[in-house]
């Protein structure tokens, strides 16, 4: 064999080809076969860094897609947090509004419990001296509209009856 023949393995769709390849008189070096071998391999690697390029954009977007799922989970979390600090606070400030609302109904039957005890011992006081007929007669009439139908009837009914007092 001469110095100018020589073997070239070259990588090819996953297999290696021995490829004898003869210098040309013009001495560039370059036979066809060896050309078209390559620009297949150019092509061969162009092929392969783009499908890496795609597959790292797949799984970027994949990650952005995450990322947003979770910034709009955190965001709904936070509004949920703050939904729940608002009805926290509107619960305490109706429970405030219901004690105060509590303690001023409380304080207005004291006062009327202590006008009715001043009542009563300012009519006991003047019973002897003022005619209270009138008084009685509205307090009966008062019972008569505050009662049912049914339970002013037996009330007649028993005041009608002769055996009684």
């Amino acid at each position: 064999m001469s110095p100018t023949d020589h073997y070239r393995q070259t990588p090819r769709n996953g297999t290696e080809q021995s490829t004898t390849t003869e210098t040309n008189d013009a001495g560039d070096g370059d036979t066809p076969s060896e050309t078209g071998a390559v620009e297949g391999l150019i092509e061969e690697l162009v092929e392969s860094q783009t499908n890496e390029l795609r597959d790292e954009l797949d799984a970027l977007e994949r990650q952005i897609e995450t990322v947003d799922d979770f910034a709009r989970i955190s965001l709904n979390e936070r509004k949920v947090k703050q939904n729940e600090a608002k009805l926290s606070e509107f619960s305490e400030s109706l429970t405030a509004f219901a004690e105060k609302a509590f303690n001023n109904i409380n304080a207005l039957e004291d006062r009327l419990d202590r006008q009715a005890l001043l009542l009563v011992a300012i009519l006991d006081s003047l019973e002897d001296d003022v005619d209270l007929s009138t008084v009685r007669r509205y307090e009966n009439d008062r019972l008569i509209a505050d009662t049912a139908p049914n339970e002013r009837l037996a009330a007649a009914i028993q005041g009608a009856d002769p055996n009684e007092k």
